[in-house]
């Protein structure tokens, strides 16, 4: 089987942080959304395994899907490059379960690109049966081959769990003009509210 890899991935090594941040959380005071992000360290990199369940249809615009199983890999580089790279499954109702990969990506300067406009995505797809077994989930595809594809997408086409990922790393990359983007969209008060009391996002916590 082919291996599920973007064939553009450049060296792991520069995505990963020094990490555990945990002794930035540690202290007593609460800080602002906007001050974790400015004092997130670079390279700032995690990842985390999240199981939707929950309007899976409407946040991936699927009329059946009621249940997706994704890892998300988020990084921002030393030289403010974005990269936030997804795998999982959807499954659930009549339409053919799904495993996929998609790379998402805004590279440096930070200054020379809008935040929250257009994002280099590169995807992997493969249609099949996802069933529960004791070890977990087991994908049988359907299809011999997975379809790739390489475009431009703009910011209000990604799914809403992309966008809450990429607007923590456009934040880290360049706080002030991230948010003065995201107040320009509407869309600062949504997200400042989701990530002031989220530990999870950034490296210093509320």
């Amino acid at each position: 089987m082919d291996r599920w890899v973007d064939p553009d991935e450049a060296d792991p090594a520069q995505w990963r942080g020094t990490g555990p941040y945990d002794d930035l959380r540690r202290g007593e005071e609460t800080v602002s959304v906007l001050e974790r992000a400015s004092r997130t360290p670079l390279p700032y990199q995690y990842e985390i395994d999240i199981h939707h369940d929950d309007d899976v249809a409407e946040q991936f615009r699927s009329s059946e899907y009621k249940h997706a199983r994704i890892v998300y890999n988020s990084g921002v580089d030393a030289n403010r490059r974005i990269k936030l790279l997804t795998r999982g499954v959807l499954w659930g109702g009549d339409e053919l379960h799904q495993r996929f990969q998609a790379q998402y990506r805004r590279p440096p300067p930070p200054t020379e690109t809008v935040p929250f406009g257009e994002y280099t995505v590169w995807t992997r797809y493969q249609y099949g049966t996802i069933e529960r077994t004791d070890d977990g989930l087991t994908f049988t595809e359907s299809e011999a081959n997975p379809d790739e594809s390489l475009q431009e997408l703009d910011w209000a086409t990604l799914f809403d769990p992309v966008r809450e990922r990429l607007a923590e790393l456009e934040l880290v990359r360049n706080p002030s003009f991230a948010k003065y983007r995201l107040k320009e969209l509407g869309e600062w008060t949504a997200y400042r509210t989701r990530f002031q009391y989220d530990p999870g996002a950034f490296a210093i916590g509320p």
